[in-house]
């Protein structure tokens, strides 16, 4: 290889461990959510701050210490292979750095490898709002290897709580149901050229984050505003008919605030090209 460039002798280096040639590097996954927020409905987004954890064996790192080493240097972590991972649903996402970069890295004697390092990721979510404000959302975390088919590296959750949530967590406007894991394994193009590409089975992780929308913002805001201004409008059958403008005045008001109310609601949503149950409700009061 060094006879071709002198690079591919860095990129060996670097390879991918294959301690069994038979078999695919396997890779145990596992995260723990620190808090949870900022979910945007216009944009289809939420925030994640996590510490994720990797695990894997490296026979090149095989040791004779008695007990793990740790490695929390950022220079030594960049000479050391790592799993290509990547949050595939993820908009924007960054590591933590201060005051030192967020990680750990424990070696064992027998070159067992566990890897922990805090990230922020901003998500998209597919909202269903059907049912809004009495809806359940479901968001995904997919979790694939950029580079590894999964015959050579095969991304697998941790056996025993993989997913963990901080229970301090509040969201004001959700309630966590629970997490989840699952996975998403799925056939890709890779290697692609003008000419030809390759197909390939890529192992993929699902984190699923099952929330239910908090009625007491909704209640206070747009039920029983709504259902009092309705009753006020009532007042009209007990003036005097022949007080035709004030009649017709309080009408056209409670329209107006009804659309007004509707209105705001609607700015705060993505334009979808379904009616909601918010929209019927509304319906029914007009």
């Amino acid at each position: 290889l060094n006879a071709l460039h002198p690079i591919y002798s860095q990129l060996y280096k670097k390879a991918l461990p294959r301690n069994n040639k038979t078999e695919p590097l396997t890779v145990h996954v596992g995260f723990y959510v620190e808090s949870l927020g900022n979910f945007r409905s216009t944009e289809m987004t939420f925030d994640m701050d996590l510490y994720m954890y990797m695990s894997w064996q490296d026979i090149r790192m095989k040791h004779n210490h008695s007990d793990y080493v740790l490695i929390n240097d950022k220079s030594i972590l960049e000479k050391i292979w790592l799993p290509d991972l990547y949050f595939a649903n993820a908009r924007t996402a960054y590591f933590h750095e201060v005051t030192v970069h967020n990680f750990n890295m424990f070696v064992s004697p027998d070159g067992v490898i566990a890897y922990g390092t805090r990230v922020t990721l901003n998500l998209a979510c597919h909202l269903n709002l059907q049912d809004y404000p009495l809806d359940r959302q479901k968001c995904l975390i997919k979790i694939i290897s950029y580079a590894h088919v999964k015959s050579e590296m095969n991304a697998t959750w941790f056996a025993d709580g993989p997913i963990r949530y901080n229970p301090e967590i509040g969201l004001p406007e959700y309630h966590i149901v629970s997490l989840e894991h699952d996975y998403c394994n799925g056939v890709f193009h890779y290697t692609i050229t003008p000419n030809s590409s390759r197909v390939g089975d890529f192992s993929c992780l699902l984190g699923m984050v099952n929330l239910r929308r908090a009625i007491g913002f909704h209640l206070v805001q747009s039920y029983i505003p709504t259902v009092l201004i309705v009753a006020i409008s009532w007042v009209s059958f007990w003036i005097d008919r022949r007080a035709v403008p004030a009649r017709v005045s309080l009408s056209f008001t409670t329209l107006l605030t009804l659309s007004t109310q509707g209105n705001g609601i609607r700015y705060a949503l993505p334009p979808v090209s379904y009616a909601k149950a918010i929209d019927y409700f509304y319906g029914g009061e007009l």
